[in-house]
């Protein structure tokens, strides 16, 4: 009677408004009487919503039986409802709570994944498919707010390990705390801290010295790597680790635990990367040179990604998690996270960095002198006009962070450091630049300071530093560690002076401009001079062989080749093919653009039983030529003195301290 009564008040409660109650029982003294409480409950009291989000009721959860949930109301009756019926939202709720259940009384052991997944993606790319891509933008909830939060400081090797942007209505913000103690560090700490309240709502421990890589807050699951031995050259083994944990749980329980081969033997990337995709897959980068996707649920590697040997940038996952885009030397291939597929591929060569747009459709792609912006809604689209990056802040020369202000604007991390540049996507010109001072950090720039949210760049400022004769004679720690800031990205400021950005900055080479060529003769020379021909017919320059401007491009001298002997001992190889080619733009001997193009040499390479070094060296292939063809030099080149934008913005503590920039002779 009471599952009947049950399914009825769920049934009013779908048709009827917010605010509106199930009708009780007929029987009237049944209804005189509510039914007893249960003694506990497995989530307090919280508003459950349909599908629609247009039917609202206030509940707490008691019981998951099967499909259904079993809600208590205030007024005390109870009703049953199917998972199915709830909003995307509470269905995450009570599957994660189903899940916890069934885990609570599993210790954690280490379990065995068969690591055995082919490769996907192959090393031709793919032509582009006819249709574009679904937009994958992230949830609505993944949100933030203006917002200040002091980082409490534990230990003096206390380090920030990694900024994660959880939303919410609080404006939740996870702080991952790494300890350096030598020897023997300390467990690592979580910190959840809200923009709204300016306060830390609760720290959590994981027990161990733990590199946090994700957190997926629909999930609340922590995705963590530990490591037996971190060095440059590689690591003996590495394990990844699931957690169950969130602001408003008492505790981190860890639920599952594997082995993460390094593929092939390859040495691993220096800095983890890894991504916590659904409720199923988990993305992990298992060596320098590849990722792996693996399923939980079977306990296996379901594909392996591979990207071509080299400097590998930091690849990005879509908001909504379901593309995954991973540049390499040759281009960017964007693979559904689902299976690995390659289901776009761009062979501009040379990629330092990629970016999802906030709609989830288009793709930001940097390469050595400018970001192109590619949509995947429309992959057969003529390419938008590049946007360059000038010598004076331009982007690192193989992992650059790039990160979207909005639909308008990108933000590309400097090559000076700790320092980024908005563009105006529309203009293609430099607006800002953004700079910040070093935190004590476990992790480097690419993935901790680039964090950009619903429009909000998110940071993390340096806290007082410790006293530490004080805290060995007093035996206690204190003080901030650092302090996370979230602030509206573009300020008021920064809008203001877009409206005269292009006639601020001047420019030195624009479309119809002269320009000569210098090419050396022999090798390649014709190869060169065509591909130069086709940069002028993008760039709109005009040919004439006395102009100062000068398109310089050609192989740079003999290259330096590393191996080991059969012995196993370091080697150098000075080698006879040039392994370099290098562009330049270069006016008056000053060099405005300028970019490199590298032979692939494959890195652990070792001199073959009965092999020559000369044998060694007729093998290594000169750099491909065919680059310079897919290279897109931006057509106006600005002054470099100028390039900075209008102005420049300080990433204190306190928030952003703004200030125009100089202007070219010194004067304010």
């Amino acid at each position: 009677m009471l599952l009947l009564a049950g399914w009825l008040a769920a049934s009013l409660a779908i048709l009827l408004p917010t605010g509106a109650r199930a009708v009780r029982a007929a029987d009237e003294t049944a209804a005189d009487k509510p039914p007893a409480k249960r003694a506990t409950a497995l989530l307090p009291e919280r508003e459950w919503s349909d599908a629609t989000g247009m039917f609202r009721i206030r509940g707490t959860l008691l019981a998951i039986d099967g499909d259904s949930v079993l809600l208590r109301q205030p007024d005390g009756s109870e009703m049953t409802i199917e998972i199915g019926q709830l909003s995307r939202a509470d269905q995450h709720v009570a599957l994660r709570t189903k899940r916890r259940l069934a885990r609570a009384e599993t210790p954690l052991k280490l379990t065995a994944f068969d690591a055995t997944a082919r490769a996907v993606n192959r090393e031709a790319f793919p032509p582009l498919a006819a249709e574009g891509l679904a937009a994958d933008p992230p949830p609505g909830s993944f949100a933030l707010m203006p917002g200040r939060v002091e980082i409490p400081r534990a230990d003096q090797f206390d380090r920030v390990g990694r900024l994660i942007p959880v939303g919410g209505p609080a404006g939740v913000v996870l702080v991952a705390v790494e300890n350096v103690t030598p020897g023997r560090p300390l467990p690592t700490r979580l910190v959840w801290a809200s923009l709204k309240s300016g306060k830390v709502l609760r720290q959590h421990l994981l027990g161990a010295a733990e590199i946090v890589l994700d957190y997926h807050a629909d999930l609340e699951r922590l995705l963590t790597l530990s490591r037996e031995k971190s060095t440059a050259e590689g690591a003996a083994r590495q394990t990844l680790t699931l957690w169950d944990v969130a602001p408003g749980l008492e505790a981190a329980k860890p639920w599952l635990s594997w082995t993460a081969p390094c593929g092939d033997g390859e040495s691993l990337a220096r800095t983890p990367w890894g991504r916590v995709v659904d409720d199923r897959m988990v993305l992990h980068q298992s060596s320098l040179h590849e990722y792996t996707g693996w399923d939980i649920d079977a306990s296996r590697a379901a594909y392996r990604i591979k990207v071509a040997p080299g400097r590998v940038p930091v690849p990005i996952v879509s908001g909504g998690r379901r593309w995954l885009a991973v540049p390499d030397i040759d281009g960017v291939q964007v693979c559904d996270t689902a299976d690995g597929r390659i289901v776009a591929s761009f062979p501009v060569g040379n990629v330092c960095g990629v970016g999802f747009a906030p709609d989830g459709r288009r793709l930001a792609v940097v390469q050595n002198g400018n970001v192109q912006i590619r949509d995947l809604g429309e992959l057969q689209s003529e390419l938008q006009a590049p946007i360059p990056l000038f010598p004076a802040h331009g982007a690192a020369a193989h992992r650059t962070a790039v990160a979207w202000a909005g639909p308008d604007h990108l933000l590309v991390q400097s090559a000076r450091g700790l320092a980024a540049v908005l563009y105006s996507i529309a203009q293609g010109l430099p607006l800002w630049r953004y700079q910040w001072q070093p935190v004590q950090s476990g992790e480097n720039l690419d993935d901790m300071a680039l964090r950009i949210v619903a429009g909000h760049l998110l940071y993390a400022a340096p806290g007082a530093k410790p006293d530490v004769d004080a805290e060995e004679s007093s035996g206690k720690q204190g003080g901030k560690l650092a302090v996370v800031v979230a602030v509206a990205l573009p300020e008021p400021a920064v809008r203001k002076a877009e409206a005269t950005l292009a006639a601020s900055l001047p420019a030195l080479i624009t479309p119809g401009t002269a320009v000569s060529t210098k090419v050396p003769l022999g090798g390649d020379h014709d190869r060169i001079v065509a591909a130069l021909a086709t940069i002028f017919a993008r760039t709109g320059w005009v040919y004439d062989a006395a102009s100062p401007a000068v398109l310089e491009a050609g192989a740079v001298g003999e290259g330096i080749v590393r191996y080991k002997d059969a012995a196993g001992r370091e080697r150098q190889l000075k080698q006879v093919t040039p392994t370099t080619l290098s562009v330049r733009l270069v006016v008056h001997g000053i060099t405005l653009l300028g970019t490199q193009f590298s032979t692939d040499i494959p890195e652990n390479l070792r001199l073959a039983a009965g092999q020559t070094e000369q044998e060694m060296a007729a093998a290594m292939p000169p750099p491909d030529v065919g680059t310079l063809e897919r290279l897109l030099l931006p057509a106006t080149v600005l002054d470099t003195h100028a390039a900075d934008g209008l102005g420049v913005s300080e990433c204190t503590a306190d928030g952003l301290v703004t200030r125009p920039a100089p202007s070219i002779n010194g004067a304010q």
